[in-house]
């Protein structure tokens, strides 16, 4: 079906009159105080700055995860419906205003869902979730956050694929991919979206499917904030009751044993599909502590206790090579329990930096050594509150099923092999210590780039939601699947409104031009 010419809502059409005739025609770049005139204008009481209701302005600015994203817009706006956002573009858009798109904050970048100067639609009141029991479709605003979501859905006896961290919310992690507990059942999390509502950058609304605009259907499907506004999810639901899962602590000597063990895992998950697992490697230095906790998820549906650990686990049972955990929380419970249990510590500043490389048991035992070396160096000084890396299987069974639900742009189908997601996170408090932590993360990405390149191991493929500000994860989708996004934003946003105008996250422009810990 071939999309209607981008115009101006009615609605847009009525606020832009509200703002004023000279306002709306203006084509050069506006002020920041202009353009909070103008939306302040259309939705007085939506509206906050500094000097307008300054307790919600204040609120919002809190409400960022990290403190690298707490930054002071000129304004922000929170529209409540879909009307309200198509509204607010149109205005930004027709008086040439740069701005942000705010869901639920949880996103590491500096500037990737908030703006210095200019506007930042929060979307934290759009947040209503519904099921449609007959579809199985769950229909989900961008401003929830994934607690809410399972919360709502436990209740009926549902679930969707979405965040195994209860704080983050439902718009960022979908349009960057978005990995899942079901991941290994279902595809990544956009694979399960069966229809995005999407205001577009000149505040037109249309839908994205299989059938309506498929180009942007799949270009939303990883494609990040480059091609609009998504103001509604439609997502596939299955009945699901409680399942077990939890966290388990060991020693850090069991680093062998767990290497092997996760190894299998990842090459057997095909095998048994309900499997979920992170292997975490996290150093705490004020106690000068290394710790090993392993995140279990088994999501057939379970009633009662279970005994033993399910068949993906046997590796990492008590009477394994690795053995007992120190301690643990393993239980039978329901997915907004688990995922409850695994938010992070906020009000820290934050760094993400990840790699894609083959799961192979010699690589990842390198891997480990590269690290171990790397934090050598910084154990004496306690200058990060933690420092963790995660690995994360990614093994073809994913794409698989995102190939069947009819393909995303990730890019992953280029491999046919089994992989893993590598992840750095570091946390500290003080900017003072900003360049120190930027360097232990050079060294440490960089060493490993050096080696997985040498060794013909290491893959384009970085994944946005975890990637460093220096890194180019839409380039490393490949140049087939940047194609489809650089195409669906010329034809639904002819003004290149979500390129020119909003300047946060990876842009269309310098994509493919350079990824820090690839090329």
């Amino acid at each position: 079906m071939k999309p209607s010419t981008c115009l101006a809502t009615a609605a847009a059409s009525v606020f832009l009159q509200l703002a004023g005739a000279t306002a709306v025609v203006d084509t050069a770049a506006s002020s920041a105080a202009k353009c909070c005139g103008i939306i302040e204008t259309a939705f007085p009481k939506k509206t906050y700055s500094s000097g307008n209701q300054r307790n919600l302005y204040q609120q919002f600015v809190n409400s960022y995860f990290s403190v690298n994203d707490r930054l002071t817009p000129s304004c922000a706006v929170s529209p409540a419906n879909t009307q309200d956002v198509a509204a607010v573009v149109g205005l930004l858009a027709k008086s040439s205003c740069q701005f942000a798109v705010k869901s639920g904050g949880h996103g590491i970048l500096t500037a990737s869902s908030n703006i210095a100067k200019g506007v930042t639609i929060d979307l934290r009141a759009m947040r209503s979730v519904s099921l449609n029991k007959k579809t199985k479709t769950a229909i989900v605003q961008p401003g929830a956050k994934w607690i809410e979501v399972y919360k709502y859905l436990d209740a009926l006896g549902f679930a969707i694929p979405g965040g195994r961290a209860g704080d983050v919310g439902v718009g960022g992690l979908t349009t960057g991919g978005g990995n899942s507990f079901f991941a290994a059942r279902y595809g990544f999390v956009c694979d399960n979206v069966k229809n995005f509502e999407v205001v577009l950058g000149c505040g037109k609304v249309v839908h994205a499917n299989n059938v309506t605009n498929p180009d942007l259907f799949t270009a939303l499907k990883g494609g990040s904030n480059n091609l609009g506004i998504v103001t509604k999810f439609e997502i596939v639901a299955f009945e699901q009751s409680d399942l077990w899962g939890g966290t388990a602590q060991y020693d850090a000597k069991t680093i062998p044993a767990q290497l092997e063990a996760f190894y299998d895992f990842t090459e057997n998950l095909v095998k048994d599909p309900y499997g979920s697992l992170i292997f975490v490697w996290l150093y705490f230095p004020a106690i000068k502590s290394l710790v090993i906790e392993n995140l279990y998820e088994y999501t057939a549906n379970l009633s009662g206790p279970v005994t033993t650990y399910p068949p993906p686990f046997k590796g990492f049972a008590p009477d394994s090579p690795v053995g007992p955990p120190i301690s643990n929380t393993l239980r039978v419970t329901n997915l907004s329990s688990l995922t409850g249990e695994l938010n992070s510590a906020a009000n820290l500043s934050n760094l993400y930096a990840t790699l894609t490389f083959t799961n192979k048991l010699p690589v990842l035992q390198e891997v480990v050594k590269i690290i171990n070396r790397e934090f050598d160096v910084y154990k004496k000084n306690a200058f990060y509150e933690y420092a963790s890396v995660e690995f994360q299987p990614l093994p073809r069974l994913f794409t698989d099923h995102s190939l069947a639900r009819g393909g995303n742009v990730l890019g992953l189908d280029r491999y046919h092999d089994n992989n893993i997601i590598f992840l750095l996170d570091m946390a500290w408090n003080g900017t003072q210590y900003d360049a120190q932590i930027r360097s232990l993360a050079d060294n440490v990405m960089g060493n490993l780039t050096t080696y997985l390149k040498g060794v013909g191991e290491l893959k384009d493929f970085q994944y946005l939601n975890y990637a460093f500000q220096d890194q180019d994860p839409l380039g490393g989708y490949g140049k087939a699947a940047l194609s489809k996004i650089k195409a669906a934003s010329k034809k639904y946003d002819p003004g290149q409104v979500f390129q020119k105008l909003v300047p946060g996250g990876w842009k269309l422009a310098t994509a493919g031009t350079g990824n820090k810990y690839t090329h």
